[in-house]
């Protein structure tokens, strides 16, 4: 018996990835994006295969910090006041999860599903041929405070209790990894497992290659409305195409949640925008990823040039960009490498999809056993792409996942 058509909304990371999985089982697979491949935050992102990660955003004591980064109009975490109404909800959700018993649950699923993010992964980079645009550099995390040094002591015990190999190391040990940084630093530690791809969007377009050359077709087309139809769903996109599709994906990021709701599914997802700079010629030596965890954004060597990107804003989708953050991150980055120069460095803003338990939705429509939602994925996206488009691929098959499904559930809320 033939295997039904399965349509992928969204082209970015997390629906290529779900597309490559449906496609070894079998499936013929459509991916429809409303630009094409790699179009969204997924050709933006640092490039981290952060799968050593487990702390959820959700946290005791995160609010302390929240308010302290929020005094500062440019720092890692703002508010834009013209959006301060609408990320209210999303806030009081945010405060809800950071109990400790939810911290907890959110920590277990998190570790839970990162530890299969690697292995998902090489199984699909040897299978796309796309293995050689990833590199094991380690993340090295850097302080220039002794308070923010001593306070990141707690995680990294946290992420050893799941079997996570982290090692502090003194200014001496960092300054032989980067001979580069200032004396500013004070301390450190090493996550030797993370991995980082050479470039992200072009990761995504070698994955899109390789799809289209095994047959799954693309579709450029925006989906004004989503019904239910059957097991199914009738899509409508604003060019007054009608699609059916018997088995759905939704896999769109930030634009997954009006979608869903049309669906029938309130999901609690909201926007970090994300900023970032990318400097061809930066004038400074960094031989791997760069955290810096008391700032709030990151420093990373991709093959393009040297990526100084993160941050938080709340704005969603319609606020014109903010440039002045980015320039705020480059005077930060400064202070641990006083030499980095930005001539020739193109500027981007993109929309993480974050939901306030820092879990995405990983599973089936409320309801539905033919309507699948693969999103939400905030930081992680590049990181448990695979992994996701494994699990969906096992839920439409009919098969319980490697992943327990449950504590990512879209009726969780």
């Amino acid at each position: 018996m033939s295997k039904p058509d399965v349509y992928v909304v969204g082209a970015g990371i997390i629906g290529l990835a779900a597309a490559a999985n449906l496609l070894q089982r079998g499936y013929r697979v459509t991916v429809l994006d409303r630009e094409g491949p790699a179009a969204g935050a997924s050709q933006g992102n640092a490039g981290g295969i952060a799968w050593t990660d487990v702390a959820p955003m959700a946290a005791p004591g995160m609010w302390k910090q929240a308010f302290k980064w929020l005094m500062d109009p440019l720092g890692p975490l703002t508010v834009r006041p013209a959006y301060a109404h609408k990320i209210l909800p999303w806030m009081l959700r945010f405060l809800a999860a950071s109990n400790p018993k939810q911290m907890e649950r959110s920590t277990r699923a998190l570790a839970a599903l990162n530890a299969e993010a690697w292995p998902s992964w090489e199984r699909l980079w040897r299978v796309s041929g796309t293995h050689n645009q990833v590199r094991k550099d380690g993340c090295l995390e850097l302080f220039d405070t002794q308070a923010s040094l001593d306070g990141a002591r707690p995680g990294w015990e946290e992420q050893r209790r799941f079997g996570i190999q982290i090692d502090e190391l003194d200014v001496q040990a960092i300054r032989e990894l980067e001979p580069s940084i200032s004396d500013k630093v004070v301390g450190g530690a090493l996550s030797p497992e993370w991995a980082q791809v050479d470039d992200p969007k072009a990761l995504c377009l070698s994955l899109a290659d390789w799809l289209k050359g095994q047959g799954v077709t693309f579709d450029i087309g925006e989906v004004s409305k989503a019904e239910r139809q059957g097991d199914g769903a009738a899509l409508t996109l604003k060019d007054g195409r009608t699609i059916v599709a018997g088995k759905l994906v939704i896999a769109c990021g930030a634009w997954s949640k009006k979608l869903a709701a049309q669906l029938g599914d309130k999901i609690p997802l909201d926007t970090e925008r994300g900023y970032n700079i990318t400097i061809p010629e930066p004038g400074v030596t960094v031989n791997r990823f760069i955290l810096l965890p008391g700032h709030g954004f990151v420093v990373s060597p991709l093959s393009i040039g040297l990526r100084v990107g993160g941050a938080v804003e709340f704005g969603g989708l319609d606020l014109p960009e903010n440039w002045k953050r980015v320039d705020a991150m480059v005077t930060k980055a400064r202070r641990f490498f006083p030499d980095l120069q930005i001539d020739g460095g193109k500027r981007w803003m993109g929309y993480r999809p974050s939901i306030p338990d820092s879990l995405p939705v990983i599973g089936p429509a409320s309801g539905s056993n033919g309507i699948y939602y693969a999103f939400g994925h905030a930081h992680h996206g590049l990181t448990e792409a695979a992994v996701t488009g494994e699990m969906i691929t096992d839920m439409i098959d009919g098969k319980a996942p490697t992943v327990d499904p449950e504590p990512f559930r879209a009726d969780r809320f």
